[in-house]
């Protein structure tokens, strides 16, 4: 779904571009419609646009002063001019930048519609990003990148002291940060990774992938990416110098949130991979980046519903179920044992198959061990209870699973008669615990639509309010994953949902004679009666008084 946003200070051509361009099925678009070039601002503030439709002279703000707005903040989006017969030579300079077109104002609907097709068809090509991959594959520079990931790597990992992170040591590995200077974090997760995959081929799609995300990012902001132990990929950010303060940081978070998208839908098209990720809303200082870094591991594994291709932009809603009793309580463990680890991962990433197969790896580790004394064995039992343990107690489960499983039985390995009544046990707990995982993406999912439907309902009157970039604020997720999830979850589209709440409502009040049809439209949010009839027919096959008839002679 791309974004498309008219602006004309003439709202009779602005609100009928707006409905045209809303009702074009074959290329699902998000549009949205401003009276002017400030007010066309204030929303490139709020969200990234794929398409701009602007005329030439408005009052305040005119159209290439908008032009430089949108460059400075959002450099892919496409740009069509509406133009008069003689403003030709006024827009002249306005071509010297890629992805700007015009179009005559008397050329008519169609051909805006073949515009926007065109624009969009231009932005799908780019997002297979094939050149690009291939250019910037020759100038890798092998030697930079190992010193830049085990160095980073170190940081995030807190193995590496306060002394040690500063200027000199990122002037000579090349990192463009500021040592000085806090920084926000952002991690990935590459969902469609297929288990079978060799490790020289998932370094291969996730090097593509942040080659993919750094030629959206670096036009704005100042990174450096690596790839951590768990093949997701991580960046350190800062804005550019010249964008520093407060708004610099406003900004960069606007960028970072609206290029996200483009970067997961690049991915899909031109390797065919699904990414996650989660953001850190404020930047946090160096000393402090390794605790920022596990709180964000954590909430990476917060799925809700499939959890594909999730973007995470908040932790508040998180926050707010968690009721976490506090960071000081939760100590820092180390385990060392590579099966632990695998368990761990498995637990945490959903992956119920693998952790029953490592499960029952472990059992055979212990075949003809008949005493329920022998040390290797309590010691293999009581670090895997360990790792239930711990999952358990980090995501609060403790007390809704205490009965249900004999949790004394968890680090009592004398309670149990055998080492496979012990491991039948132990996946019995693990079927327990993938059950709730499953359960709780569900309820959150339906929580977040129930959300969504009910202001949906109570502000119908304003279109503002149910955009979808508003929706999404609402619940803190990207446009896009909104709606994907509210088609997951409802099995309709969040457009055909609103547009069906709007004609049940509109129906409700044409049944009272005394509602006038201009109050019923602006009561829907169509504002004009003429948009509200169009709307009607096109929903209804009749016009909003033959309804109102028809129920009279009813």
């Amino acid at each position: 779904m791309y974004r498309l946003l008219v602006v004309d200070d003439e709202m009779i051509i602005a609100d009928g571009l707006y409905e045209v361009l809303s009702n074009l099925p074959q290329l699902e678009l998000d549009v949205y419609k401003a009276y002017s070039g400030d007010e066309a601002v204030r929303l490139f503030d709020r969200t990234r646009f794929d398409i701009v439709l602007t005329d030439i002279r408005m009052p305040g703000l005119n159209g290439l002063e908008l032009l430089d707005k949108i460059r400075e903040r959002w450099p892919s989006c496409r740009v069509i001019f509406l133009t008069g017969h003689n403003e030709f030579s006024y827009i002249y300079s306005a071509f010297q930048y890629e992805g700007v077109s015009y179009l005559l104002k008397t050329e008519g609907y169609e051909k805006v519609i073949q515009m926007v097709e065109q624009a969009v068809m231009d932005i799908e090509t780019e997002l297979k990003a094939e050149a690009l991959l291939q250019k910037a594959q020759e100038q890798l520079d092998a030697t930079r990148e190992l010193l830049q990931k085990d160095y980073v790597k170190g940081i995030l990992s807190d193995q590496l002291g306060v002394q040690e992170i500063h200027q000199n040591q990122f002037d000579e590995l090349v990192i463009p940060l500021c040592a000085k200077s806090p920084v926000l974090i952002m991690l990935g997760r590459v969902n469609s990774f297929a288990s079978g995959l060799t490790y020289a081929t998932k370094s291969r799609q996730l090097y593509r992938i942040r080659l993919i995300a750094s030629q959206y990012l670096s036009a704005r902001i100042s990174f450096v990416d690596v790839v951590n132990e768990n093949m997701d990929p991580v960046w350190l950010i800062q804005p550019l110098q010249e964008s520093g303060g407060a708004d610099g940081w406003d900004r960069a978070l606007t960028f970072m949130k609206g290029n996200l998208e483009l970067i997961q839908s690049a991915c899909r098209e031109s390797l065919g991979e699904v990414l996650s990720f989660v953001l850190d809303d404020s930047p946090v200082e160096w000393t402090d980046v390794a605790e920022r870094f596990s709180t964000l591991n954590m909430l990476m594994n917060y799925r809700i519903g499939q959890g594909c291709g999730m973007m995470l932009l908040d932790k508040q809603m998180i926050e707010q179920e968690l009721h976490p009793s506090g960071e000081g309580q939760r100590e820092k463990s180390l385990v060392r044992h590579s099966k632990l680890s695998v368990l761990a991962d498995q637990l945490e990433h959903g992956r119920r198959t693998e952790f029953r197969a490592t499960l029952l790896e472990c059992e055979l580790a212990l075949a003809g061990i008949d005493s329920m004394h022998y040390v290797p064995a309590q010691e293999l039992y009581y670090s895997i209870g360990l790792v239930v343990l711990s999952y358990m107690n980090r995501w609060n489960l403790v007390e809704t699973v205490a009965t249900q499983i004999g949790l004394h039985k968890l680090m009592q390995p004398g309670e149990h008669e055998s080492w496979k009544l012990a491991f039948d046990y132990l996946i019995h707990v693990g079927d327990m615990l993938f059950n709730l995982q499953s359960q709780e993406e569900e309820r959150r999912a339906r929580n977040v639509i129930t959300v969504i439907q009910k202001h949906v309902q109570e502000h119908l009157h304003d279109p503002d309010e149910i955009s979808l970039v508003r929706l999404a604020e609402l619940v803190y997720f990207n446009p896009s994953y909104l709606s994907r999830l509210f088609k997951q979850v409802t099995g309709a589209n969040l457009s055909e949902y609103i547009s069906a709440t709007r004609m049940a409502k509109a129906k409700r009040l044409l049944e009272s004679p005394d509602v006038k049809i201009q109050d019923v439209a602006e009561l829907v949010g169509y504002g004009t009666a003429t948009n509200f009839t169009r709307s009607f027919r096109k929903a209804t096959h009749m016009t909003p008084q033959e309804y109102r008839a028809s129920i009279s002679n009813r």
